[in-house]
This record gives C-alpha cells, sequence and structure tokens, in this order.
C-alpha cells in the first residue's frame, strides 16, 4: 500500500526504526487514511483497520510516554527559571553566573528531547486518531451501513471506554494546572515579583496548556468520526 516505506512523522528511517510512534502494523492503515485510497474499502476491512489505529493510539506505552516528556519538560522550565534567578541576583558573582551556566545546559538537555518528544506523540497521535475516526465511520458513509439504535450509546459515551477517558482524565489535570500557573504569573507580575518566578509560571502554562489541547484534541478526532453513526437525523 502506499506509503509503508515512509518514515513515521517524515523522521529518517534510522531514526523511526529506532524509536517507533506508530506501529509498523498500522502506519499502512494511516496512510490509506489520508490519501483516499481506502474509499472503496469493505466493511470488515474497515473494522479491522479501525480496531488497528485506534489500539496504536490508545496504547499506555504511548501515554506513559507523554508523561514522561511532559514531567521532563517541566523541571527543563524549573530549572531554566532557577539559572534566570540566580544571573539576576544582585548578589551574583562569577562563581553563582558560572553555576547558572552548567544549571542552564542541564536544563536544555532535558528539556530540548522532552519537548522533541511531546512533539512527535502530538504529530503522530493526531495522525493516529484521525485514520481511527476515518476508518469507524467509512462504512457509514459509504451507505454500507446504517446506524441502528445502539449506535446512538456508542457516539456518546464512546470518550468513557479506557483509553480515551485515561487521556481525558490527564488533560482535565493539564488544564487545571495551567489554570493555576497562569494565576500565578499574572499575580507574581502584578506583585512585582522576581522574573525568573514570572518566567518559570509562564513556561509551565505553555507545556500544560500545550498537553491539555493535544490530549484532548485527539480524543475529539475519534468522536468525531462515530458521528457517522448517530442514529439522529440532525447530527447525521
Amino acid at each position: 500500500m502506499p506509503g509503508q516505506n515512509r518514515g513515521v512523522d517524515g523522521l529518517p528511517s534510522t531514526v523511526d526504526a529506532m524509536y517507533r510512534m506508530i506501529l509498523p502494523g498500522t502506519l499502512a492503515d494511516v496512510v490509506a487514511a489520508e490519501d483516499g485510497s481506502a474509499a472503496n474499502a469493505r466493511a470488515f476491512e474497515a473494522d479491522e483497520a479501525a480496531a488497528r489505529t485506534r489500539a496504536d493510539y490508545g496504547r499506555v506505552s504511548r501515554w506513559a510516554l507523554g508523561l514522561l516528556g511532559t514531567a521532563g519538560a517541566l523541571i527543563g522550565a524549573t530549572l531554566l527559571s532557577v539559572a534566570v534567578l540566580m544571573v539576576t541576583a544582585t548578589t551574583a558573582d562569577a562563581a553563582g553566573i558560572l553555576f547558572s551556566a552548567i544549571v542552564s545546559i542541564v536544563a536544555a538537555a532535558i528539556a530540548v528531547p522532552s519537548i522533541w518528544l511531546l512533539v512527535a506523540l502530538h504529530r503522530s497521535g493526531k495522525r493516529l486518531a484521525r485514520a481511527a475516526g476515518y476508518w469507524v465511520g467509512l462504512p457509514y458513509r459509504q451507505g454500507r451501513r446504517t446506524p441502528a439504535a445502539g449506535d446512538w450509546f456508542a457516539v456518546r459515551f464512546v470518550g468513557f471506554s479506557a483509553d480515551l477517558f485515561l487521556r481525558l482524565i490527564t488533560s482535565v489535570l493539564a488544564a487545571l494546572g495551567a489554570i493555576f500557573t497562569i494565576t500565578g504569573a499574572i499575580r507574581t507580575t502584578v506583585t512585582g515579583g522576581e522574573f525568573g518566578m514570572i518566567l518559570l509560571m509562564a513556561a509551565w502554562s505553555v507545556i500544560l496548556v500545550a498537553v491539555c489541547i493535544g490530549q484532548f484534541g485527539g480524543v475529539q478526532r475519534i468522536q468525531n468520526g462515530y458521528l457517522a453513526r448517530d442514529p439522529a437525523s440532525l447530527t447525521r
């Protein structure tokens, strides 16, 4: 099928082989959903592809890697803010500046791969979620299946399945954390607090907002695919 020899997310094949974000057995399904070559797929083929892409997207390992990347990005931002506080301190001397430079290097060593991991998970998760939504609704868009009464519940409660509900929980937690850090950044700015603390709160806010949107967006893409199964005439 077209696209099978393409590296995941456009990464070189060596990196793809070393660290896959999309399983090799699922990549062909993703590419077929993206290039439109699956438009005439039979219903059972769509069911199988939907199951594969959904299982790939919902892997606990992907979710755990997301937690790891988020923790690394937050730790890197914290160390960077510490380095800024040391440099901007009125008592900073040559030794303090040197130590802050070392802390900045350590922060970059932690933050850069963590952010790369989050970006790679987002890009691959976006493709997987779109493909899963495409395949699950394909037989209904083709007219080979008609929505049944039970599909009304499937459409509305798909978010409560184990793989998606786990991501909804962490998305909500990220949103709550972002609200706290944004409020803290505003309060610190208004009260004339340390620049390093403002930088920390701002960096944490950006990270948590991105994590929240990324996870919720993936769940929503899969849910959108289920709309073709909705027996409600207005939704269809």
